[in-house]
């Protein structure tokens, strides 16, 4: 979970300012694969998180 949770961490600041990058927008670094494994990765985390949450608080 940790591990997913770090390769999440890595895409938020790049993916999201487009002038992270020294040249270009941030889809000129990031593959269809590379979102697609972000998205599989958030929704683990997510899983795990509700896993731990009581019934009777979701």
């Amino acid at each position: 979970m940790i591990d997913l949770a770090k390769e999440l961490d890595r895409h938020y600041i790049p993916t999201r300012y487009p002038n992270f990058h020294p040249e270009g927008a941030p889809m000129d670094y990031y593959t269809k694969a590379d979102a697609e494994r972000a998205i599989r990765n958030a929704e683990e985390v997510i899983k795990f998180c509700k896993s731990k949450i009581p019934k009777d608080r979701l």
